[in-house]
């Protein structure tokens, strides 16, 4: 994929090759560690130095603390570039500037200027797409699916299509809340510079220098608003980005707009920056070969210039059990920090850290780890009662009320049965919770701007039984709230625990409550932490000294997933993290609620442990070293 020719010797490509090149777009292939964001920094600086005014500059990133990370390297003079304040480009998000651009121009797409707001809650949004699918006589299924096809970023709305029709009435909801969410900052923003010609002019005049981050990253809408911004100025476009570290399909991101950059932009080039900065030798080439052998497409591996010292293969553990693979994990994670190293502790799936985070307090061992670690009952029922008292506290909120509603119709005395029509369900269960989900998406209908969906839910003259008394422990449970004196001290709490369900019984309560207080006050030893406890996915972007990857059998890593080669990647992903020494443990058995097969022992260690042609060295619980 080099300068989009084949079979032809072309000249060494050099690092200033690449940051001054100005005649043609660029697609930069930067692996893990190769030092894309100083690329990017040197970049603006090479273009202020030119001359380029620093209006008409733009980089874009997909997160906020990288696009922090980036405003610091071009500040600071020691390690960075020195830039001044008055000196700095726009940097952004991509949804930022998304956003930026709805707000220029809100009733574009029906929105109001005053107080647009962005709804972040995944929940909120699924429950949403289902109220406009079964408000509209479609069915769950459909709500479903146009969630999924919107997220993608691909969005041609066409009058005939089920999903299109879903989309129209979500939007209609989102327009009296006059809220837009995440996904569509980019999208609205497409649609708006598409009619906006004016408005368009603008921001391509500040995007004549377009410079994006972690272009593997981008969906379909992204893509949409990069080539709107870029058009006119194609060879001030330098996007940076890594195909094999595309691991965000969810959300619509594929590898595939790296792979036919050269088709989408005429007269590009896609040189590599072929440095390793993180990772040595021994480490990279095995994460090569295994990623080789399971994606087909990847345009690596790159002959890389290797600027870290030659280190140890990574090695590969089997262990006994879950129990065994913890206290491993807390031995080498003890050393390391002994020897003054970090440490990344990297699991497929959150279920892993509660074991992890016992056994490491127990070695003494500080950590950090940013998932709950609460047992799943304790808490589903904490998040309840967390839902239900953001509610009270906040009535008239049009999305926390969709929230309570749900959560009264799951849980306690209100609860309708059938919620998730499984196979065990009777079929006059699922049709009556399918009736009370229809009747609360129907209530949207008769929410405006100034009558909000608590209202419209207190005025309905003829609920189902099922509605009526979900309404009645709503308004019950904020009367209390807001009258707590004389005969109504403590009905609160005891109308919460029958709003939940869960509370009822004094025991379970109980029980709740010490594990909260055990979190809080028994838990990880006090202290600065070098050690971080996070999920494969979330790991991308950092890096350690010392990488421990755990739960590494077969029906976890890849699982039962369709796409293999994205598993593969995170696989990848999660090597490249190390900077120098990198330990993958499997273990003989795992228990059902982590594994996502049905064997419970002899696990199948994950096949690209096998692509790694490293073989299994067994270790006994009991050893001490190794």
């Amino acid at each position: 994929m080099q300068d989009g020719t084949e079979g032809v010797l072309m000249p060494v490509i050099t690092y200033e090759d690449i940051v001054t090149e100005m005649r043609r777009p660029t697609l930069v292939l930067a692996g893990p560690g190769a030092g894309k964001t100083y690329l990017l920094g040197d970049r603006v600086k090479r273009l202020l130095d030119a001359g380029v005014d620093h209006g008409a500059i733009t980089v874009l990133t997909f997160a906020k603390d990288a696009s922090q990370n980036m405003r610091n390297t071009l500040l600071d003079p020691k390690h960075g570039f020195g830039l001044k304040y008055n000196q700095l480009p726009r940097v952004s998000t991509l949804h930022s500037l998304g956003y930026e651009i709805v707000k220029a121009s809100p009733k574009a797409v029906g929105l109001r200027k005053t107080d647009l707001r962005v709804q972040p809650d995944s929940l909120v949004t699924a429950l949403l797409f289902r109220d406009a699918a079964l408000s509209t006589g479609l069915a769950e299924a459909d709500g479903v699916a146009a969630h999924r096809c919107k997220a993608s970023g691909d969005c041609k709305q066409t009058e005939s299509d089920s999903k299109c029709t879903v989309c129209r009435v979500y939007w209609c909801i989102m327009s009296k809340c006059n809220y837009i969410d995440f996904d569509d900052q980019v999208l609205f923003a497409c649609r708006i510079l598409e009619e906006d010609t004016v408005l368009l002019a603008k921001y391509r005049k500040e995007c004549r220098h377009l410079l994006v981050d972690e272009y593997q990253d981008i969906n379909a809408a992204q893509f949409r608003l990069i080539q709107l911004l870029s058009q006119e100025t194609l060879e001030g476009l330098f996007v940076v980005g890594d195909d094999a570290q595309s691991i965000y399909s969810f959300r619509g991101a594929t590898p595939e707009f790296i792979l036919r950059f050269t088709d989408d932009f005429a007269g590009a080039w896609s040189p590599p920056l072929a440095y390793s900065r993180r990772c040595h030798e021994g480490i990279l080439r095995r994460a090569q070969t295994g990623l080789e052998k399971q994606y087909a497409n990847w345009t690596g591996p790159q002959d890389l210039e290797y600027l870290v010292p030659l280190g140890d293969e990574p090695k590969v553990w089997h262990v006994p059990s879950e129990d065994a693979e913890a206290q491993w994990v807390a031995r080498i994670a003890r050393q390391a920090v002994g020897e003054h190293k970090t440490v990344l502790v990297l699991a497929p799936k959150s279920a892993f850290f509660a074991r992890l985070s016992r056994v490491l307090s127990k070695y003494g061992v500080s950590h950090d780890c940013q998932e709950d670690l609460l047992p799943d009952a304790i808490s589903d029922r904490l998040s309840v009662a967390w839902q239900l008292v953001e509610w009270v506290q906040n009535p008239t909120d049009n999305f926390l009320t969709r929230l309570a509603i749900e959560c009264v119709i799951n849980n306690g005395v209100a609860k309708v049965p059938g919620a998730a029509k499984g196979a065990r369900c009777k079929a006059e269960t699922i049709a009556t919770r399918v009736g009370v989900e229809t009747e609360i998406g129907r209530l949207w209908s008769a929410v405006t701007s100034g009558r909000g969906l608590m209202t419209v839910l207190e005025s309905l003259s003829s609920p189902s039984k099922e509605l009526c008394t979900a309404r009645d422990v709503l308004t019950s449970l904020r009367e209390s709230y807001l009258d707590y004196k004389g005969d109504q001290r403590g009905e609160f709490a005891r109308r919460l625990a029958l709003a939940c369900g869960g509370w009822i019984q004094p025991e379970i309560l109980a029980k709740d409550l010490l594990s909260i207080k055990k979190q809080i006050t028994g838990g990880r030893p006090p202290g600065f932490s070098s050690v971080q406890l996070m999920t494969l996915r979330k790991a991308k972007g950092l890096e350690a000294d010392v990488v421990v990857m755990v739960g590494l059998e077969d029906d976890i890593i890849p699982g039962s997933t369709i796409d293999m080669e994205e598993q593969a990647r995170l696989f990848y992903v999660g090597m490249t993290r190390a900077k120098n020494t990198l330990f993958m443990l499997h273990s003989y058995k795992r228990p059902r609620d982590v594994s996502f097969g049905i064997d419970i022992l002899d696990k199948t260690r994950s096949r690209f442990l096998d692509a790694l042609g490293i073989k299994s060295k067994y270790l006994k619980d009991s050893a001490r070293t190794a």
